[in-house]
């Protein structure tokens, strides 16, 4: 994973006071921590003194001495970074790593010209501190994104699970389709949004929904099939996806000009129910300014969905429908799932793994995980859960985030197990319990460390082809405090 050298304000006040120190304890005349850019620029990110630098450019950062400490009186003088210790009028880099490359550099000039063994080695351990200091804080911010990332998608199965029972619940499709397109504007964030059904007769598209801050301007019209955007997405059944409509040949900016609105992004899906066109459906501008992504149409796409269903619904006898919108649902549903169980298998020089995972129904409470600590330890995970279908799948969710999390700081696996089953119980209800295998392989130790709460045991075959089973083991997790 590439890392990104940011530091923030906390991280600042701590490295300040640590520079404010050697200059008072090595007479220093600055000290200066730079950061190597993706656009190949040098910057200055933090400074002892008050002078104003330019950014230096320096391009093939991958290509730098891999010495951790660089004397710009050993350096070739043609060289870039005899010429970037000129501009910044400095006498040693220290570099600064961020897995195992360097991102940043150390600088420093002392009013005495020779660095003692002693000067040398602090400023290489303050500089390898700024590094894991950073490391930590990436590994912080990742381990947010990821939770963030969850939350979400917990969030869109529950709007999910809330329009299924407004299908199940709603006779009147004006209300249902005004339900759906509110929780579409909300959960895709966006400024404005808009359904038209098709009319067969005339083959035409006709506004049935707006919602926005003009929804009042938009008088209710007929659009032709093929004019449009909306029109292009009814007629070829594709959904389409524009970062800047004014530059798409197929953006009619009529309404923009008559209303003073202006459309930057937009996002239109089909409403397809058995390859037939319904429908599209809209969503113009996020409200945070970027433009909508695969991932929104993915999840609109499934709006789209919910909402040519529920004309269906309208149309046809309940029970004609029931079991199809049931399947679609699990089959989105699945979608979502799939993202939990591991995409890769992770690389080792000395192991051969492998894993296939084919749940019996589209939506399960199985899980898998491979993760790797380092070169020489790997944890293997095999769980299921209480249950399946959507309940099953967001515990399974529930419980991936919670292990992940505690295996970013600690691999005693009791102590992780222990944490796990308390969170479980907290989180679950009392039906919903977990068979739960973990082990973690040492190479260095030759040594498989195990834990099984309640799941059928895991076979062993050693190199004679003799099997045998991992059955010592306790009771599942999320039902008994440990």
């Amino acid at each position: 994973m590439d890392q990104c050298f940011t530091i923030n304000p906390a991280l600042k006040k701590q490295i300040r006071a640590t520079m404010q120190i050697q200059i008072e304890t090595f007479h220093y005349e600055k000290i200066l921590v730079m950061s190597l850019n993706e656009d190949n620029q040098c910057r200055i990110e933090l400074q002892s003194d008050k002078k104003k630098y330019l950014p230096f450019e320096i391009k093939n950062r991958k290509n730098l001495p891999e010495d951790s400490v660089i004397f710009s009186r050993d350096l070739n003088k043609n060289s870039k970074l005899y010429r970037l210790c000129r501009h910044f009028d400095i006498q040693a880099l220290f570099t600064i790593n961020l897995d195992q490359e360097c991102h940043a550099f150390l600088g420093i000039n002392s009013l005495i010209p020779t660095f003692t063994d002693r000067q040398v080695e602090i400023s290489k351990f303050i500089a390898s501190y700024i590094g894991n200091m950073l490391h930590n804080d990436n590994l912080v911010a990742n381990l947010q994104d990821y939770s963030d990332r969850l939350a979400r998608m917990l969030n869109e199965f529950g709007t999910l699970h809330e329009i299924t029972h407004a299908l199940e619940s709603s006779d009147n499709l004006d209300t249902l389709l005004e339900y759906i397109m509110q929780k579409s504007h909300t959960v895709m964030n966006a400024d404005s949004a808009s359904l038209m059904l098709v009319i067969e007769e005339t083959n035409e598209l006709e506004f049935k929904i707006v919602l926005g801050p003009k929804a009042t301007e938009v008088k209710p019209f007929r659009l032709p099939i093929g004019k449009g955007i909306a029109g292009w997405v009814a007629q070829t059944g594709k959904p389409v996806l524009i970062p800047d409509c004014y530059s798409d040949s197929r953006f009619d900016p009529s309404f923009d000009k008559r209303s003073g609105y202006h459309t930057r992004t937009m996002l239109t899906v089909p409403m397809i129910y058995k390859s037939k066109t319904l429908g599209v459906m809209s969503v113009i501008n996020r409200m945070d300014g970027n433009p909508f992504d695969e991932n929104d149409q993915m999840l609109f796409t499934i709006f789209a969905s919910q909402a040519a269903l529920s004309i269906e619904n309208a149309r046809l006898l309940r029970s004609a429908i029931e079991k199809e919108r049931l399947d679609k649902e699990l089959q989105v549903a699945s979608e979502i799932q799939s993202l939990l169980i591991p995409q890769t298998i992770p690389e080792s020089n000395y192991l051969d793994i492998a894993a296939k995972y084919i749940p019996c129904k589209e939506v399960g409470g199985d899980y898998y995980d491979i993760l790797k600590l380092d070169e020489n330890r790997f944890i293997f995970v095999v769980a299921d859960v209480s249950g399946k279908g959507i309940p099953g799948a967001m515990v399974v969710a529930n419980m991936q985030a919670t292990l992940r999390a505690f295996l970013q700081y600690s691999s005693d696996l009791k102590s992780v197990v222990s944490k796990l089953n308390d969170v479980i119980i907290r989180q679950t209800t009392s039906d919903r319990y977990i068979t739960f295998f973990i082990g973690l392989y040492d190479h260095n130790q030759q040594q498989l460390v195990y834990i099984n709460a309640g799941h059928n045991p895991p076979v062993i075959v050693n190199n004679k082809g003799e099997i045998s089973e991992l059955r010592k083991g306790g009771v599942f997790i999320g039902y008994l405090p440990w």
